[in-house]
Formats: C-alpha cells, structure tokens, sequence
C-alpha cells in the first residue's frame, strides 16, 4: 500500500491517492482531519514531551546560574503550558480508544445479522480496499499520461474505459511516484501480448514451405531418377 496525500483532482477537489495491488482508492483530503492530526496526533505528543524535557532542564540551568527572575518564571510557565497540552493530547487518545470499545460493544449483537456479519468479515479478510468508497480497478484505466501545464506545476492526466479522464496536480516532489503507480496498475491489467512464436515442424498448422520440399520424401530420393 502506498498513499499520496494533498492531490488536487479535476474533477474531485482535494484527494488522497492509496494505491493497492489491484487498483486505487480515492478520499476526500478534508483539512479539519489534517489540522486535527497536527495538533493532537503522536507527533504533536511527542513534540510536547520534548518541550517538557527541554523546559525541565532550562529552568534547572536558570536557576543554578542565577538568571533573572523573568526568564526563570517564563521557563515555569512554558512548563505548566506544556503538561496542559499534552495532558489534553493524553485525554483526546484515550477518549478515541473508549469510543472505539464503546462502538464494537454497540454493534456487536448485529453480528448476528448474516448481511452485517459478512460486510465484517470482508473488511477483516485480504480484499478489503474492493469494498471502500472511491476504490477503482486497475483494469478501469485505458491510459496515463505525465506533463507540464502553462503554470510548470506537474500534471498527471488519467482516462478511464468509460472515457472518463481525470487531472492530477500531486504535489511536486511526488508527481513522479503518482505517475508510476498509475502505469504499473495500468500495466498489469493491460500486460503486453506474448511474442509470436513458430509451431515446431510437424505441428497441426505449420505451413510447408517451399524450401523444404515433400516432408514425405526420401532423403537422396528425387522423383525420375532410376538407380542403375
């Protein structure tokens, strides 16, 4: 699996790519989840857990120096700011986790629907990205193309079976990989036809040639010639 994210699509905005094996999935790249995963994701908690230690260890320094009261006050509060924030960080974690144990515990007496249960179970099981939202075969595109539009920004053009085509502006240090994941998903559904080859001679179809003259011949033996 490998995803490209912030790709403008025309038509479709604002995309995520995901490419799979067989084919693609397009998502909406929505910027609430981008600011939300910036600001409360791991990155942000571990970013705060180094200010932490970096605060601890200043106001350590400060004081031992002895620095200005401002400077030692403000190294306090840049602290304080600190164990808020990732105790805020700390509670959005565990209240994802208690609504996701919550959810399963809610919906899991409709297992015992057989439609549900299956709808489950394909998910869990290999095969899963067939059944998102915006999944796309790869034996549903006809042709890839990578250029330049009049703005230098790098363009990947697709065109589907149904006719359908669709620009890509990835961003520019990744136009090159949307490329070439697009050709090799176009490429392994529409592989290239197999060499031509001979049938051996004698085969059902092998056409004499003239060179060759009468299979059924004699070696040495040509036709009116007596032996005395």
């Amino acid at each position: 699996m490998y995803e490209i994210e912030g790709v403008r699509a025309t038509p479709g905005g604002r995309i995520s790519v995901r490419f799979h094996q067989h084919g693609y999935v397009e998502r909406p790249d929505r910027r609430a989840g981008r600011v939300a995963e910036t600001l409360f994701g791991e990155g942000a908690g571990c970013l705060t857990a180094l200010v932490l230690l970096a605060s601890v260890g200043l106001f350590t320094l400060l004081r031992k120096n002895g620095a200005p009261e401002a400077a030692v006050t403000a190294c306090m509060w840049v602290f304080i700011v600190a164990v808020c924030y990732g105790a805020v960080i700390a509670l959005l974690q565990w209240a994802s986790g208690v609504a996701d144990i919550l959810l399963i515990a809610v919906t899991f007496p409709a297992l015992l629907i057989p439609g549900y249960r299956r709808m489950v179970l394909r998910r869990w099981r290999g095969g899963a990205p067939e059944n998102e939202p915006g999944w796309v075969p790869g034996t549903a595109l006809s042709g890839v193309w990578h250029q330049v539009d009049p703005q230098g920004r790098a363009v990947v053009t697709v065109r589907r079976t149904d006719g359908s085509v669709t620009a890509y502006v990835p961003p520019a240090d990744k136009a090159r990989n949307l490329h070439d994941h697009f050709d090799t998903l176009l490429r392994q559904a529409r592989p290239a036809p197999a060499p031509y080859q001979q049938p051996a001679y004698g085969a059902p179809g092998y056409p004499p040639q003239p060179w060759q003259g009468n299979p059924g011949q004699q070696p040495g033996h040509h036709p009116g010639h007596r032996h005395g």
